[in-house]
């Protein structure tokens, strides 16, 4: 679609640029031959105006509609094709801030190797998604040591540990 639309913009380009050059070249002939310059006709006049006007109109309206077609609920789609809902879309803006930097999770395109692949560890090897939300919670809420002490407890609470581990849930695997 993309395509079409420049290729669209690069014809009417140059069929402007043409007819002005050509336009331009007669215009300047007949006024070297008749000591005065050429003036156009009302129709003429209209005509330009009448392009000038679908050429604004265009300029101004293909950007806006591609704005907003771009803007509906991109946000909403996670690596996978995975639709997230408004806290899931929460969680993952938390993530970002605190658990990629230790986690690999394909939806945020993360591949760190302090932390477990989220993907693997909670997305494969849990099959429900009450269950990989459990774990999830569960480890933000109490952290995670294995004797290494990596990964502190308390990193979020509440709502916001509840979003994370919705996204992770929902993300997990994909």
């Amino acid at each position: 679609m993309v395509y079409v639309v420049a290729l669209l913009w690069v014809i009417i380009g140059l069929g402007v640029f043409f007819v002005a050059m050509r336009r331009g070249h007669a215009a300047a002939r007949e006024a070297g031959a008749a000591g005065e310059p050429r003036r156009e006709s009302k129709a003429g006049r209209r005509w330009t105006t009448l392009a000038v006007v679908v050429l604004v109109a265009f300029g101004l309206a293909i950007p806006a509609l591609v704005l907003a077609a771009n803007g509906n609920d991109k946000a909403g789609v996670a690596v996978g094709g995975v639709h997230l809902t408004k806290r899931e879309q929460k969680g993952r803006e938390l993530f970002a801030h605190a658990c990629v930097y230790c986690h690999a999770l394909n939806a945020v395109k993360s591949y760190s190797r302090t932390g477990p692949n989220l993907d693997v560890r909670v997305g494969d090897d849990i099959s429900t998604a009450a269950g990989r939300k459990a774990l999830v919670l569960s480890a933000i809420s109490e952290g995670r040591a294995r004797g290494l002490g990596q990964m502190p407890a308390g990193l979020y609470q509440g709502r916001e540990a509840q979003e994370v581990a919705e996204f992770v849930a929902a993300v997990a695997g994909h």
